[in-house]
């Protein structure tokens, strides 16, 4: 744990961590929150290892919170795009649940759910040229869906906002309608403005300069008061930020390389990058060559290098055939564990597993059945005897007719 007295304020030049929690008095505490809000560090995808950046990793900083114990006195400084809404949420509970009076202090930008956080303190603070930014939930879709897949997902993001929309009433006063435009329509504030709103108790430098943002050249990372921050978080990026040329960002970069890392991809497959037009998605290997055509050269001649092109063809073809089969299948669970599972499974293998599973759900269907009727006792139930049938009258009279007739023959 870091044991920095004073709150990172400014510049690549103080190589500080995305947060640092110091001891500043027996009862008090100052807390520097800058990068980009996560639920866990994110990790390369081919090697396992950590991904550089400056996160902000829900789990490491609770647990460094928890070492803290009882304190009286919590400062938190913030210089944060956001990033994942529940690991905001869960650090704004955790600190207003902590019992102290918390004061949380907006050195730069406070968005999306690094607004969150800010909402914890008793006192919130802002300065004068400090922005504030709150905004409706959003998530990444890649795939075909189905309208009742899309309707779940407008339901998920629906409890989402109201997640963050309960929190900004509380906080505020405000009511949930005002909250609920506001989110919708994507509400920037400056200091004074904050306030003006309900969103912050106090301006505490009427005189400071406004907010400097840049952005990196691939607009992957957005500079504030010369800070780097992934800028994925904010949804959608004002238009009146400068783009930095090539040269200023490898400058910045020499500066402090250890905090100028290129915003991490969640994965090999796609690349997003927020805001307006620039919304760019990777979904199969045509657009990958449209957008890194000198890239997937590369790889390509390294995998036919090394011979991998005819597995990969392999592949494909095993994957192709099981959709061809898949229809019949309809059992979703397995059709994935035969693509994608620990013991991939070729389409005639994939059928005789499904025929498998299939006469396996009859013969227990029957063996309950069977159950079923012995417990039931029917096997000991026996057939009631038949009793005597009345019979009508001309019945009864066609009887006693033909035994007359019977009588006669016999000489009776």
């Amino acid at each position: 744990m870091s044991k920095k007295t004073t709150p990172a304020m400014a510049g690549l030049s103080a190589g500080i961590k995305p947060y640092n929690i110091a001891s500043v008095g027996e009862n008090d505490v100052e807390i520097s929150l800058y990068g980009e809000v996560v639920s866990t560090r994110p990790v390369d995808w081919w090697t396992g290892n950590p991904i550089p950046g400056n996160f902000i990793a829900l789990d490491e900083f609770l647990k460094d919170l928890d070492e803290l114990g009882t304190k009286d006195n919590i400062t938190v400084h913030i210089n944060s795009v956001g990033g994942d809404l529940y690991a905001g949420i869960a650090i704004y509970n955790r600190l207003k649940g902590l019992g102290a009076n918390i004061i949380t202090i907006n050195d730069g930008l406070a968005a999306s759910a690094g607004s969150i956080i800010f909402m914890s303190g008793n006192e919130r603070r802002v300065n004068s040229g400090s922005n504030l930014m709150i905004h409706g939930a959003a998530g990444f879709m890649c795939g075909y869906y189905q309208m009742q897949d899309l309707q779940t997902a407008a339901k998920q993001l629906e409890a989402h906002n109201r997640a963050g929309i309960n929190i900004y009433v509380e906080t505020t006063g405000r009511t949930e309608k005002e909250i609920k435009s506001m989110v919708t329509e994507e509400t920037w504030m400056t200091g004074q403005e904050a306030v003006d709103e309900g969103f912050a108790t106090e301006v505490i430098n009427e005189a400071a300069e406004p907010v400097e943002m840049s952005l990196a050249p691939d607009k992957s990372t957005i500079i504030v008061n010369g800070y780097p921050v992934a800028a994925r978080c904010l949804g959608s990026i004002p238009q009146d930020i400068p783009v930095m040329t090539t040269e200023e960002w490898e400058s910045i970069g020499k500066t402090n390389p250890t905090n100028m890392q290129p915003a991490p991809q969640d994965s090999i497959n796609k690349k997003t990058i927020s805001g307006g037009s620039d919304n760019m998605e990777i979904k199969n290997v045509d657009e990958l060559r449209a957008a890194f055509p000198d890239l997937l050269a590369q790889v390509e001649a390294a995998a036919k290098s090394e011979g991998v092109s005819e597995g990969v063809n392999d592949e494909r073809a095993r994957i192709k055939s099981i959709e061809e089969i898949e229809a019949a299948i309809g059992d979703s669970e397995l059709i994935n564990s035969a693509k994608y599972g620990e013991k991939p499974m070729t389409a005639e293998q994939l059928s005789f597993a499904a025929m498998k599973a299939q006469a396996a759900i009859g013969a227990t269907v029957i063996e309950k059945l069977d159950n079923d009727a012995k417990k039931s006792g029917a096997s000991k139930v026996e057939p009631t005897p038949n009793g005597p049938v009345d019979k009508t009258e001309d019945e009864k009279a066609e009887e006693l007719l033909l035994n007359c007739i019977a009588k006669q023959k016999e000489g009776k």
